[in-house]
């Protein structure tokens, strides 16, 4: 990707305590030139406001409740088409298991599971949840798929519990640089 040229970016958030950095990875993006969506599920709307998201994204958010364009096309297929990268901040050990399972019963996993050409996952969650054999056989899947990850990194959580291992979301920097570098591989 040469530098100045706007990629497609849809962000989907998922329902972790860490959604509320999901406006700050959206800003850093839009500023590094890349055109953005937000697409979110109804779990992250426990953690962060629809409209924080929407103000982020400069555009309205996509949700179960937009599912059907006026068109009449579905929005999971019209997404995956559109973005040249899926980019999942963060994304819930739930979120993962959907995916690696092909469940598609929210707009998120259903764009995800539609075709999306790249996809990149910003894991967070509790360090346990992560080191579970499930979740790391679901990462295993989707890894074996093409998908990529940026992170989780270590260190104090949303609850202030800081635990031995991984499990923290990366970075905005981290995940920006991440997201343009696989849209920089392969087209």
């Amino acid at each position: 990707m040469q530098e100045g040229s706007a990629r497609k970016i849809l962000v989907a958030v998922t329902g972790g305590i860490a959604a509320y950095k999901a406006p700050g990875v959206i800003r850093r993006l839009r500023e590094s030139g890349c055109e953005v969506k937000v697409a979110a599920t109804d779990a992250a709307f426990r953690f962060i406001p629809e409209e924080t998201l929407a103000i982020a994204a400069g555009g309205y958010v996509h949700t179960d409740r937009t599912w059907w364009e006026h068109s009449g096309r579905v929005e999971h297929v019209s997404l995956a088409r559109w973005a040249d990268l899926v980019l999942i901040a963060p994304a819930t050990a739930d979120s993962l298991a959907r995916a690696a399972v092909g469940l598609g019963d929210d707009l998120v996993s259903a764009t995800v599971l539609a075709g999306a050409k790249k996809v990149l996952w910003a894991p967070a969650m509790n360090p346990e949840m992560w080191q579970n054999p499930a979740t790391v056989r679901n990462v295993e899947t989707l890894r074996s798929w093409g998908h990529e990850f940026v992170g989780p990194d270590s260190g104090l959580m949303a609850s202030t519990e800081e635990l031995p291992g991984f499990g923290r979301l990366a970075d905005e920097t981290g995940i920006v640089s991440a997201a343009r570098g696989f849209l920089l591989r392969g087209g």
